[in-house]
């Protein structure tokens, strides 16, 4: 660590004439020393403290990231694979376990249920044909070749009996509409939506089907988060589980989130020479999001060990002093004794831990560096600068700052008000039957398609009910002619297995026709007309007459979205909001929006939502607006800036010119005191400073009190004097 200068009066103690006037000149002190008189200790204010030994603590520091609990999170992939028909869970709403999230058109929903129907049709077939077997070989009736098929057979129809069931309970989390043959994906846990990958009309990969699933939604709560930090190699044993740790962010620069440790991992990164540490934090007011860098200090045992007070030490160059009592002169001023030490870098404001240079017991100064050298960060300027009007100072004071964050927002559907139109079977389109900017109502229709699907789906049906009632029918016959003791067991058997197939079979057919349900079947002319879901205008449209196209049922990567009908009545504006800005922007926060196509105009909304995870590589969070449109003048997909009106805050203020860049770094000069020579001493500071406020008053977030002093005008002067 670079310890610091003194941040106290700084006194010129060049030996004061006190033999003026004589022949003889006054003694000088040697270079390393300086001999001070009570009086001019008591005018410089000069203040003494011993070294001494102390129990101080060290904490380990370490770099970290908020992420979830993984308890109270929980990442919703689709089972099964299709396209997103509704989204019914918008991100920052509240759900319970059970809440649906997402309604997935698809076939395979249907085709998972219907297996399992035949598959257990064929499971009872085949038992029945393995008792009956069974029976025949005890009884010496029957060929012991005939009884092992039967049994293979059962054993086959079992197996595959529980791979249906199995595939099928995989859905079970979920509720299949029969009528609409929808899924809809509900929330495994009680959470809030965090995040929402999913948007009506996008193609969505099954879990379990082997390709690439993407998370549609996750869903958690961070009423409790986690601190991920690394500890390096040499810092592990002074970490143990239980110690007390102290977190703070960007975002919230004055505020300490205090934590325990509660795991420590016990393998390093090869790389890093780290080990993972985790703090577990509450975080009941939601302010800490995942994806957060934190700065985490974590408690160590204390220690014991030489300190002195940190406005003792003072650097000149690359050197680090402490000026030392060494006895009195005749003449009774005091001898302070220049020495060379090392101090520790523990980050303590308060206290340095001196590793060489002084002993316990030491008196060393605290207030007033006695040093005749001007120390680094430091500008020593005479009354006679002062009144020249070239350096004028100007107390800190804290004001209401009215701010505003600025972000590029990208306007977007209401995903509530919009949907994506694909066309359910494979044909050729032979009529478009509305306009691209028309307004439809629920039902209106949009185009006829002439398929084979149409047909081949109602003659499906039509066969599987003929099949179905020829197998009831003789079902029904053969249990009177059992009941009537005219028929076999086994021809009872086996009509009833006919029986369940057949009604395996109508029930997939009539799966695959309620599909076709949200249009209209002409079965004379197999023509397919597509009506509008939702009332809305049509401000989209990819079709044109003699166009062939792809149902999106028929397993084809290549079906196209043949119509977008929403309500751009009202638009959500969607930004992204840097990690520093969070803390000030609030729900119902009003947005001011201008667009360069309208540059007298300004549209206004108000902030709907605000993310609760960060993206880890931007380091901004999603906030959602909504925006009034009703002249229909904004259009999706426009980026414009917006400004969000945050309140007002009391922030410590400077003049403008009194920030300065040295470097990379942004400083003011702070007044600490006078010299007994009557110099005024002005300290160099480091601050974090908001520039971009307009105005010629600049917010300090941090490095200032209300009350001190800064140099208002001249500081470029100041600059030359250090």
């Amino acid at each position: 660590m670079t310890p610091r200068a003194v941040p106290a009066l700084v006194l010129l103690l060049a030996a004061a004439a006190a033999c003026h006037g004589q022949r003889e000149p006054a003694p000088q002190p040697p270079e390393d020393q300086v001999w001070l008189s009570a009086q001019q200790m008591e005018r410089g204010h000069v203040k003494v403290a011993s070294v001494s030994e102390q129990e101080i603590v060290e904490p380990v520091q370490a770099g970290g990231r908020i992420t979830f609990d993984d308890q109270r999170v929980t990442h919703v992939f689709s089972p099964v694979t299709g396209r997103v028909g509704r989204v019914l869970a918008q991100p920052g709403q509240k759900v319970r376990k059970g809440t649906p999230l997402a309604a997935i058109l698809s076939p395979d929903v249907g085709s998972a249920f219907s297996d399992v129907v035949k598959a257990e049709a064929d499971l009872v077939a085949s038992g029945r044909e393995f008792r009956r077997q069974e029976k025949l070989v005890e009884a010496r009736a029957g060929s012991r070749r005939d009884y092992e098929a039967a049994e293979d057979a059962y054993r086959k129809a079992r197996a595959e009996a529980e791979r249906a069931r199995q595939k099928a309970a995989l859905l079970h989390a979920g509720t299949l509409d029969e009528v609409t043959q929808e899924y809809l994906i509900r929330s495994y846990i009680d959470g809030e939506v965090m995040a929402r990958m999913a948007n009506p009309g996008v193609e969505v990969q099954g879990q379990y089907s082997g390709g690439q699933a993407v998370e549609l939604f996750t869903v958690g709560d961070i009423d409790r988060v986690w601190v991920l930090a690394d500890v390096a190699e040499g810092d592990l044993p002074r970490v143990s589980p239980g110690a007390e740790a102290t977190v703070r962010v960007v975002a919230y620069p004055d505020r300490v989130f205090r934590g325990r440790v509660d795991f420590i991992a016990h393998v390093l990164d090869p790389t890093s020479r780290t080990a993972r540490v985790r703090v577990e934090l509450d975080n009941r007011d939601w302010a800490l999001k995942p994806e957060m860098y934190a700065q985490v200090s974590i408690a160590t045992p204390p220690h014991r060990a030489l300190v002195v007070p940190r406005d003792a030490v003072v650097q000149v160059n690359d050197q680090t002093f402490l000026f030392v009592a060494a006895g009195e002169r005749a003449d009774g001023r005091k001898v302070f004794q220049r020495r060379r030490v090392r101090v520790a870098d523990d980050g303590s404001p308060e206290l340095a831990q001196v590793l060489e240079g002084a002993k316990s017991g030491d008196v060393v100064v605290v207030a007033g560096s006695v040093s005749p050298d001007q120390p680094n960060g430091e500008a020593w300027v005479s009354p006679e600068q002062l009144q020249s009007g070239r350096i004028r100072v100007e107390e800190v004071v804290e004001r209401d700052v009215e701010d505003a964050v600025a972000l590029g927002a990208r306007l977007a559907f209401d995903d509530s008000r919009v949907t994506h139109v694909f066309s359910p079977v494979t044909g050729r389109i032979t009529r478009v039957l509305s306009r691209l900017g028309e307004r439809v109502r629920k039902g209106a229709p949009l185009l006829a398609i002439v398929s084979p699907d149409v047909g081949s789906a109602l003659s499906d049906t039509v066969k599987a009910e003929a099949d179905l009632t020829a197998a009831q029918h003789e079902y029904e016959r053969q249990k009177e002619l059992f009941e009537a003791r005219a028929a076999a067991q086994k021809d009872l058997d086996a009509a009833e297995d006919g029986y369940r197939k057949a009604r395996a079979e109508y029930q997939r057919a009539r799966q695959k026709t309620r599909l076709l349900h949200e249009g209209t079947l002409d079965r004379v002319t197999q023509e397919f007309v597509l009506r509008s879901p939702i009332d809305g205008e049509i401000v989209a449209r990819n079709v044109n007459p003699g166009m062939e196209i792809q149902g999106q049922y028929s397993g084809a990567a290549s079906a196209v979205e043949l119509f977008t009908i929403g309500d751009l009545s009202q638009l959500w504006a969607l930004g992204d909001v840097f990690e520093m800005d969070l803390p000030h922007i609030l729900e119902g926060d009003p947005v001011t929006i201008r667009l360069d196509a309208y540059p007298d105009r300004v549209f206004t909304g108000k902030v709907d939502w605000v993310g609760d995870i960060l993206d880890p590589v931007m380091r901004t969070a999603k906030v959602r607006c909504l925006v009034p449109n009703p002249d229909h003048l904004l259009k999706p997909e426009m980026y414009q800036m917006a400004n969000i009106a945050v309140r007002g805050q009391k922030m410590v203020v400077v003049p403008r010119r009194a920030v300065i860049r040295l470097g990379g770094e942004t400083v003011v000069f702070v007044q600490e005191g006078e010299r007994a020579d009557g110099q005024v001493v002005f300290k160099r500071r480091r601050v974090v400073a908001n520039e971009e406020k307009p105005g010629d008053k600049v917010p300090i977030l941090d490095g200032l009190r209300p009350g001190e002093k800064v140099v208002a005008e001249g500081a470029i002067f100041v600059v030359g004097l250090l």
